[in-house]
């Protein structure tokens, strides 16, 4: 690596902190979508929704209810970044069998 690829990476780096910490989670959706980038695992994304009193009907928020959110039509940016995640972690999971 050199110093260009260096600043860049930090350009980068500062563009994403900057995202996640100006992004209005104020739907149950966007909570799901920022904590995914966050994690980037579902499972810990429906668990900690469930700890917070999240629920679906009168169910539990489930793994799979986090990837149908993530793969729904990108709304904003954020939604952008944690679908290609998502995508790119599905490949990643599917070449490990």
């Amino acid at each position: 690596m050199n110093i260009e690829q260096a600043r860049n990476q930090i350009k980068e780096l500062e563009k994403f902190i900057k995202m996640v910490e100006n992004y209005k989670d104020d739907t149950f959706e966007k909570k799901a979508i920022k904590l995914y980038v966050l994690k980037e695992n579902v499972t810990e994304v429906a668990n900690e929704l469930n700890e917070k009193g999240y629920r679906i009907g009168n169910r539990k928020v489930a793994g799979k209810d986090v990837s149908d959110i993530i793969r729904t039509k990108p709304t904003d940016e954020m939604h952008g970044l944690a679908k290609k995640m998502f995508g790119k972690n599905r490949k990643r999971a599917a070449r490990k069998w």
